[in-house]
């Protein structure tokens, strides 16, 4: 059995301090700290998470981490320096940021690379101008979104997706799209082309399936654990 690198990300959104736990059949949605969050994803077998923080600068990821285990993918519409030093100063293992000024994006990429992922989304039109631009800035890693149908990857998303991985050597992670078991299925098939990660989110609050169920549904094709922590 070959094993391919692709982790499942839980999506974690905080909002004024608090943050959904996960769904628990026969009973209503609740709320908690995010590192309560955060570490009910660890008991379910996640070893990173993405946290949406619509609260930036009131969280340190860092001493959740050490509470928790977790390797937190940090995004909250980080696009200018101001926002990525806040981002910088809670202590995520990984900061999405946004490519809505150029130049300021190359220039994070040269000095802090190791650290950030690029968020695209795959319908912008000059989307693979931007990714040739911003691979030789550097790039080591991009979270790709379909902005237009952001609850499912369409046939032809998924084909912009495929084409997006071969023509990058980074890593890619698809985020948000998955409605059912059945588009884990159809993703998994993209992990030779580059793929390594997929984010999670409303179908794991509304009872769609479980976590464990979409490591299950991957589990001769991937090794969950082989993204394992930043390397330095």
């Amino acid at each position: 059995m070959t094993l391919y690198p692709l982790a499942l990300l839980p999506q974690v959104t905080i909002t004024d301090g608090l943050a959904q736990l996960p769904f628990v059949p026969g009973t209503e949605p609740e709320y908690g700290t995010p590192e309560k969050a955060i570490a009910a994803w660890v008991e379910q077998g996640a070893s990173w998470v993405h946290v949406v923080d619509n609260d930036p600068g009131e969280t340190n990821y860092a001493s959740i981490a050490r509470a928790t285990g977790a390797h937190v993918q940090l995004a909250s519409g980080i696009a200018n320096q101001e926002a990525l030093r806040t981002a910088m100063a809670a202590k995520p293992s990984r900061i999405v940021i946004e490519p809505t000024d150029l130049q300021w994006t190359q220039n994070a990429l040269g000095a802090h690379g190791d650290l950030l992922a690029v968020g695209l989304d795959i319908r912008r039109p000059d989307v693979f101008d931007i990714r040739a631009t911003l691979d030789e800035a550097g790039c080591r890693r991009y979270l790709i979104t379909d902005i237009a149908t952001h609850h499912h990857w369409r046939h032809e998303d998924r084909h912009l997706l495929k084409e997006f991985c071969d023509q990058t050597h980074a890593k890619v992670v698809a985020n948000g799209g998955i409605k059912h078991l059945d588009d884990l299925h159809e993703l998994h098939e993209l992990v030779p082309d580059g793929l390594d990660g997929i984010i999670l989110n409303e179908p794991l609050y509304d009872g769609s399936f479980m976590y464990a169920e979409a490591v299950a549904a991957g589990a001769d094709r991937f090794d969950m654990f082989f993204w394992g922590p930043p390397q330095p």
